[in-house]
């Protein structure tokens, strides 16, 4: 026994227990072996949560969408609905206006017809500019007589000489609205031309009238009386701007004088036949 314990040190002195001084590279290596162990074994240690923790989700995400098309379906059908009937309402608008703006009618042929009204950019206009509005706001004017307090009255202009005006007012509207369609041109041909009738009679008022030395604001009342064809083509005037208002803002409906080819009035040969023989035809 005692030899054995004096051989022990000499046989520990021969294992790695022996006394020794360990190189910085060694303990360098040694530290990184340390270290890169723990951190792979730490990472070991996180799989397992993470792939618990995604399934988790992955579940709960399933659940949540089954729960949400089936139990929420017809809160989601009711959310969507106004959108899908304001889609709906706003196509129809769109297309009401755009049949608006064409101008066309629901005939064929002769009657159909359409608004070419060609605009100036950036002009400014005191009256209507769509053919529809502008034939129902001229219509109201030509029937209106003057009134008793209006100035020209009140200055003694005569009644004639306000349709003179209104008529005037006519033509200055047919320069700009514009249609296209067989009979409504043949309408607006005979609008304007008895326009001039009336502006060519007005002048004719003062064939052979001596006012000189006259104001200009007395002038009115030396003029002539008003002929037979002027008075004549105010009638017609007022009657054709009638039947077409009639025709194409009404339906028809309405009274009607017959003097409009848009509305097949069965007195248009007899107006036609007026012009035609005042210009010589």
């Amino acid at each position: 026994m005692e030899n054995k314990l004096k051989n022990l040190r000499s046989s520990m002195n021969h294992t790695v227990l022996k006394n020794g001084r360990m190189s910085q590279a060694e303990k360098k290596r040694i530290l990184e072996q340390a270290i890169n162990k723990s951190y792979a074994q730490k990472n070991k240690n996180l799989i397992g949560p993470i792939l618990s923790v995604a399934v988790t989700m992955v579940f709960l995400l399933s659940i949540g969408s089954f729960t949400y098309y089936n139990l929420f379906l017809d809160n989601r059908s009711a959310e969507t609905s106004p959108s899908v009937t304001l889609a709906d309402e706003t196509t129809r608008e769109t297309s009401k206006i755009g049949t608006e703006k064409d101008q066309l009618t629901q005939g064929s042929g002769a009657k159909e017809w359409k608004d070419v009204t060609v605009l100036e950019p950036g002009a400014h206009y005191d009256m209507p500019t769509s053919a529809r509005a502008y034939i129902a706001s001229a219509n109201r004017s030509i029937q209106t007589k003057p009134s008793a307090d209006s100035k020209l009255t009140q200055r003694g202009y005569d009644d004639m000489y306000y349709y003179y005006l209104e008529s005037m007012s006519v033509q200055n509207g047919l320069n700009i609205i514009k249609v296209q369609g067989t009979d409504i041109e043949k309408d607006f041909n005979n609008l304007y031309s008895l326009t001039i009738i009336i502006h060519e009679e007005q002048g004719k008022r003062l064939d052979g009238v001596n006012i000189e030395g006259v104001s200009k604001f007395d002038a009115h009342k030396y003029w002539k009386e008003p002929s037979e064809e002027m008075s004549q083509s105010v009638v017609y005037l007022q009657k054709l701007l009638n039947d077409l208002d009639m025709t194409i803002n009404h339906d028809g409906k309405g009274e009607i004088h017959g003097y409009s080819y848009q509305g097949d009035g069965d007195k248009t040969a007899e107006l036609q036949n007026f012009i035609d023989v005042y210009f010589g035809f």
